[in-house]
């Protein structure tokens, strides 16, 4: 019998009885050993090659009472029980690996409901070609006039320069800098709320960030420039990854605020520039935090909602795509409309 301080006749083999804690192993059931046990009233299971796995195995043992001790063979190791606990120990072992074969159970990749596109890119794109219409800041044109976030003008009713203002750039680099990014966090807002939801969620985060920072300055502050909403994009995914992970139990709070930490740092690197608006960026980002916590919301309505008509007739579910499509064009269509309305009022209006 083995005993705590090894098996008679046998010098290369040890008691195991450290406490461990247990990890996922993926792998065979225990076998008999192809290295016989010296004493033939012995019996051997493995080999095991991972240390990992001979202290599960190991631990499962001495949890069922079994006596047993480890055999280091060179490159692997065998683990020797009485013969007459040989079955129980390889059941005990084998229950072990079936039940925690999958555990912990891997993170579900979140599954984009929209495909990629070059939505995205292309109406960055426009804004590159608007400021190729309007000029640089530095020529007073007409545009900045009329479409400069001016926040006295705003708090007295033009609350159309809160969007043209997202339109118009200082300069080349401006313009550029703002449609890289853009481009980047735009096209991501459109993978979870579609290319015609996305630019209108940012449009209004962007708005509305504008707005804020026009109360806040209240004096005769202006501001140009698309960062306000582009950092609005950064908070629209922020919220929207929050709004997933709430869904998502037993999660450590840490990684439920990661997105809002990540928003804030992305703040300190791309929007704390010396010539640029920080506050802008801070409220465009705390905009796309309301927005989208707003939208996840009413998205998880409409699916809720969709899941319910999946249980009636097959003319019903037909449908649901097709309203899916004509809401991202309907959406599409108003973003367009805000911003071609709030040009039309700045012309109309001037001042």
């Amino acid at each position: 019998m083995c005993t705590e301080g090894g098996c008679p006749g046998a010098p290369n083999i040890r008691a195991y009885r450290s406490r461990v804690a247990l990890s996922p192993f993926l792998g065979s059931a225990p076998l008999p050993s192809p290295v016989p046990p010296e004493d033939p009233e012995k019996a051997s299971l493995g080999p095991v090659n991972r240390l990992g796995q001979l202290r599960e195995w190991t631990l499962v043992l001495s949890s069922m009472g079994i006596a047993h001790a480890v055999r280091d063979i060179g490159n692997a190791w065998v683990i020797l029980v009485a013969e007459e606990d040989r079955a129980r120990a390889a059941e005990a072992i084998r229950l072990y690996e079936a039940e925690n074969r999958n555990w912990p159970p891997r993170r579900q990749r979140e599954l984009l409901p929209y495909a990629r596109s070059l939505v995205a890119p292309l109406l960055m794109l426009s804004l590159v070609l608007f400021f190729s219409v309007t000029g640089p800041a530095d020529r007073s044109s007409e545009w900045f006039a009329r479409g400069t976030a001016s926040s006295d003008r705003i708090l007295h009713g033009e609350l159309w320069r809160t969007v043209t203002a997202l339109t118009l750039h200082a300069d080349t680099l401006h313009v550029l800098g703002n449609a890289l990014t853009g481009s980047i966090f735009l096209s991501a807002v459109n993978r979870r709320l579609g290319d015609g939801r996305g630019p209108l969620v940012v449009l209004l985060a962007g708005a509305l960030g504008n707005w804020v920072n026009a109360v806040w300055h209240r004096g005769a502050h202006l501001s140009i420039g698309a960062s306000t909403a582009v950092f609005g994009a950064v908070g629209i995914l922020a919220a929207t990854q929050l709004a997933l992970d709430h869904r998502q139990k037993g999660r450590p709070w840490l990684e439920r605020v990661a997105p809002v930490v990540g928003g804030l740092a992305l703040l300190g690197m791309l929007g704390a520039s010396p010539h640029s608006d920080l506050l802008a960026h801070l409220f465009g980002l705390g905009a796309g935090l309301v927005v989208g916590l707003a939208t996840s919301l009413l998205v998880a309505s409409t699916r809720s909602r969709a899941r319910v008509a999946e249980g009636m007739e097959a003319a019903a579910v037909a449908t649901i795509p097709a309203g899916s499509r004509a809401a991202q064009i309907a959406s599409a269509l108003v973003a367009a409309g805000i911003v071609l309305g709030s040009w039309a009022l700045a012309f109309r209006n001037a001042g």
